[in-house]
């Protein structure tokens, strides 16, 4: 038994599978694609020089791919569809509140019932331990 089997559920442990294989899946994609990257692995020297290597090229095509993010957020297009997002989700947000408030009125009508209830029940349950509480004291 692996000492992460003891330490993990089974159900962690696939999910932690299926996120190496996939992390390990796109980073050999992203070594395949590249071929200036796949040259300067190959003559690294040891695996610490290719680490770096590696890091050096992560970062800047991360640099890219965040600049090109931020022109897409920022695009016109996306902003007229984060308005019609930010309404749709306040109309949304209202529904719920308005649900919710539903719910909290039910819930408190319910309540009231109970305790009405409750309250008869305990009248009734006073008044047969006192006519018991007679008889047995007499």
């Amino acid at each position: 038994m692996c000492w992460c089997e003891k330490v993990y559920s089974a159900g962690t442990m696939k999910k932690l599978s299926l996120l190496v294989g996939a992390l390990g899946g796109s980073l050999a994609g992203y070594i395949f694609s590249n071929q200036k990257l796949r040259e300067q692995l190959t003559n690294a020297k040891d695996a610490e020089a290719a680490a770096k290597i590696l890091g050096k090229h992560l970062s800047h095509d991360g640099k890219k791919i965040a600049k090109e993010v931020q022109e897409f957020v920022q695009s016109d297009d996306v902003q007229k569809n984060l308005t019609k997002a930010r309404k749709f989700a306040g109309q949304k947000f209202e529904e719920a509140k308005k649900e919710v408030a539903a719910l909290m009125e039910t819930g408190t009508e319910r309540a009231k019932v109970a305790a009405r209830k409750g309250a008869v029940q305990a009248k009734r349950t006073v008044k047969k331990m006192k006519v018991k509480v007679r008889a047995v004291s007499r």
